[in-house]
Parts: C-alpha cells; structure tokens; sequence
C-alpha cells in the first residue's frame, strides 16, 4: 500500500538486444515507502517485457521472484534484475525514516453513549517510551500516561472532571524536550 510519503524513483535503463534489426528497451520503474507509521516497502516494474522474456528478480534482502517487497527497515536496499540470462542489472535505492506524526484529538464526550467517549491520540505505538500529562485551568496535573497509550475517560481519582478545556503535554520519551503542548475540550 502507497500513501503520500511514497517516493517514487525513475530509473530509465536500455538494454538493447539487436535481433534481426529489432532493438529492444526495457524501462525499470522503481517505487518505496519509506519508514514512516510502519515499516518501508519496494516495487520495481518492467515495462517492455515480451512474452518470450525469462526474467530473474532477486532483492538484496533475499527475497526472489516477486516485484515488490514490503516490511523493511531504514537502510541501503538494492534489486537485481536478469532478463534472458543475458541482460542484467541492479538498482540501489535508499528506505529513509521519516517521523511518524502523533495525531490529538482536541476533543471528547465521555457521557457514555459508545459514541468519541474517551480522548483519542493516533500512531502512539510508534513512540513506546511517551509520557502525557494533562492539567486543568489551574496547573493541577489531573492525568499521566507513561509508555502505553490507553484512551483517557475524562476521570481523575476515579471522578469524572467537570466539563471544560484542559491542557496536556505530549513528550516523545519520557523526561524528554521534544513535546507537542494543547487544550483538549470535554464535553459531556
């Protein structure tokens, strides 16, 4: 699957193979996902195969026979390519790690009706040593997550908090500077 972080990289290769003054070309198109949410993919494609072609693909993290590969790391990645047993090639390409971004829901409804009940934050697994904390208008700390994400409820000490804007702190590892700062809204 290919969303928007997918790169897209080019390759235009000639192979000419002059049989009876027929030149044939082969174009290898190839596409990555780079690390992102989840782990990096690859694909090549062959345009110009006949049907007569014999083509070999091997890529350099032992798969064979197949045109796309997926669950990759970051790291340097190649794939090598034999049409014919005569006409070979490789191509290197590059699976960078992007950030995965956090998203924050700024609000919630805990009143118990299966319905946006507790407050919702996207692609936590992808930072395992978080840390959230919420505070309400006066600086008390009112909610604190280490590690695993759990959805809040809108409780503390076991009571619901009153409707209104609260203020959390999002830090990527724990003790850590790098941090995303907001207001979630209960309303119940």
């Amino acid at each position: 699957m290919f969303n928007l972080k997918n790169i897209f990289l080019i390759v235009l290769l000639i192979i000419s193979n002059v049989i009876c003054c027929q030149t044939t070309h082969y174009v290898f198109t190839i596409s990555k996902t780079n690390v992102y949410c989840s782990k990096g993919a690859a694909g090549i494609q062959i345009d110009s195969l006949k049907t007569n072609d014999t083509l070999t693909i091997t890529w350099s993290n032992g798969q064979t026979g197949v045109t796309s590969i997926g669950n990759l790391n970051e790291g340097d990645y190649n794939v090598h390519v034999v049409i014919k047993n005569k006409k070979d090639t490789t191509l290197n390409f590059k699976i960078d790690k992007e950030e995965c971004p956090v998203v924050i829901s700024n609000h919630f409804t805990p009143n118990a009706d299966n319905y946006n009940d507790t407050w919702q934050i996207s692609n936590t697994p992808s930072y395992p040593n978080l840390e959230i904390v919420v505070f309400n208008k006066w600086g008390q700390q009112i909610h604190i997550q280490k590690g695993t994400y759990t959805p809040w409820d809108g409780t503390w000490n076991g009571l619901k908090v009153p409707d209104g804007t609260y203020y959390y702190v999002f830090y990527f590892e724990q003790g850590k500077n790098k941090t995303l700062k907001g207001d979630v809204t209960i309303l119940r």
